[in-house]
């Protein structure tokens, strides 16, 4: 997966967190808010900047069962 790829995935990933984080502090639901913001708290505090420790966040697929979905698509 390309470098671009993996960082819209955090942007888009990011900015679901923050509106929720803003929707669950408007419902006054604080403990659920606090819960999202320690999920995604690398990324939060990280917006915009260039970190290569971000790429520890990502879990990927392993290889082969990733090459046995592209082969079943494919089919």
């Amino acid at each position: 997966m390309a470098v671009n790829t993996k960082k819209k995935r955090i942007d888009i990933a990011t900015c679901w967190a923050t509106n929720r984080i803003s929707v669950m502090d408007t419902l006054e639901k604080y403990e659920d808010s606090y819960a999202i913001a320690e999920e995604f708290r690398e990324w939060i505090l990280h917006i915009g900047e260039k970190n290569e420790n971000l790429k520890d966040s990502f879990l990927n697929f392993p290889k082969e069962l990733k090459e046995l979905l592209d082969q079943k698509v494919n089919d």
